[in-house]
């Protein structure tokens, strides 16, 4: 016989004698129960539910929404805005959204789902996954942290485990960058380069060029016609061009020079220098403003500090005067034979006496010599000869 009571509040209920039973809350919220341990319930909000004995239960929430589980712990969902769902006692599920998105998840924990807007994607249960986008770029990640991805423009990029990079680009661009600082890089226009992770390089350009460069700044560079260029890490530097001309310049100030012609100078760390022409001509300066010059014939003319020329100087004007006067080349005056090597001195004196002799005879017999009747001419400081008086040869 059921038993039926009323509390001060207001709320009230029954009990059964087979343990079912109601009950009304003050706030108009309702359960009930059965002999063998199920319900319902109706909250005073308007959400309501059931549960029985198994476990298996229901509830729907004030907004609509709904969630249900059965006794072997298998649950479904539906949202008040038409999305559905279901997640079962052994890991597996599905979604349905309410704009038309859907996913699936396998008892293993692998699954797949696909966006409203076209994209889509699986998941596994290591935690890798791969997804495609709407815009058609795409991508896979791997539980180790690896991962790759391709834009929608075809550009591509990826990383492994261990942090080394790759990529691609749509323009026919390419390179890697590694772990340990290491990269190499080619462009659309087939210029390249690499780097080692010490900062040394190396690079070849489109146009044929090239060369490399080392983290201590020495480098090397050869153009696409041949002429090349390097310097060392002490600033020291050197170059040879396509015509086989060369040279170097060091950090000291001191250089080298050699033309495709085969002219060639040195200078030192202290301004001194040399050069040598391709004609056999040859020379020397100094800091001091001293120098040297020797011509193809073996000529020398040298100058000091000063600016003085230097005794040693060989000159066509000395030659000229040893040759009139020295030697084996004095002339026969009035027979005598002069100017012999072994008494230069003696010769002089007897040519200096015939040429004397010469000027007071007159030369036509007894008439003045012409040339005393000529008029003075100014002296420019050049010994003058007559015409009667040139020397008596032969």
């Amino acid at each position: 016989m059921a038993q039926e009571y009323t509390n001060e509040d207001g709320s009230t209920g029954t009990y059964n004698e087979d343990g079912s039973g109601s009950y009304t809350a003050a706030d108009g919220s309702t359960q009930t129960w059965d002999a063998d341990g199920g319900g319902t319930y109706t909250d005073a909000d308007g959400s309501s539910g059931s549960y029985s004995a198994d476990g298996s239960y229901s509830h729907t929430d004030a907004d609509g929404n709904s969630h249900s589980g059965d006794a072997e712990g298998n649950q479904s969902y539906e949202g008040a805005e038409g999305s559905t769902g279901t997640l079962n006692a052994d890991g597996s599920g599905t979604y349905t959204g309410a704009d038309g998105t859907t996913a699936t998840q396998d008892v293993d924990g692998n699954g797949s789902y696909e966006m409203a807007d076209g994209s889509s994607g699986t998941w596994d249960a290591d935690g890798g996954g791969t997804h495609t986008d709407a815009d058609g770029s795409s991508g896979s990640y791997s539980a180790d942290g690896s991962y790759s991805h391709t834009d929608a423009d075809g550009n591509s990029h990826s990383v492994d485990a261990e942090g080394n990079e790759s990529y691609a680009g749509a323009d026919g661009s390419s390179g890697t960058m590694s772990a340990d600082g290491s990269s190499t890089h080619t462009d659309a226009e087939g210029n390249s380069s690499t780097t080692d992770a010490d900062g040394n390089g190396t690079y070849t350009d489109a146009d044929g060029s090239s060369g490399s460069y080392s983290a201590d700044g020495s480098y090397s560079h050869t153009d696409a016609d041949g002429n090349s260029h390097s310097g060392d890490a002490d600033g020291n530097s050197s170059w040879a061009g396509a015509d086989g001309s060369s040279g170097s310049y060091n950090a000291d100030g001191s250089s080298s020079y050699s033309d495709a012609e085969g002219n060639s100078s040195t200078m030192d760390a202290d301004g001194n220098g040399t050069y040598a022409s391709s004609d056999g001509s040859s020379g020397s300066y100094s800091a001091d403003g001293s120098s040297s010059y020797t011509d193809a014939d073996g000529n020398t003319t040298a100058y000091d500090a000063e600016g003085n020329m230097s005794e040693s100087q060989d000159m066509a004007g000395g030659d000229a005067l040893d040759g009139a006067f020295g030697g084996d080349s004095g002339g026969d005056y009035g027979g005598g034979d002069y100017g012999g090597e072994d008494d230069k001195m003696g010769d002089d004196l007897d040519i200096a006496a015939a040429q004397s002799d010469a000027k007071e005879m007159p030369a036509d017999g007894g008439k003045e010599d012409s040339v005393a009747d000529a008029k003075p001419e100014a002296d420019d400081g050049i010994p003058k000869v007559d015409e009667d008086d040139k020397t008596l040869d032969g």
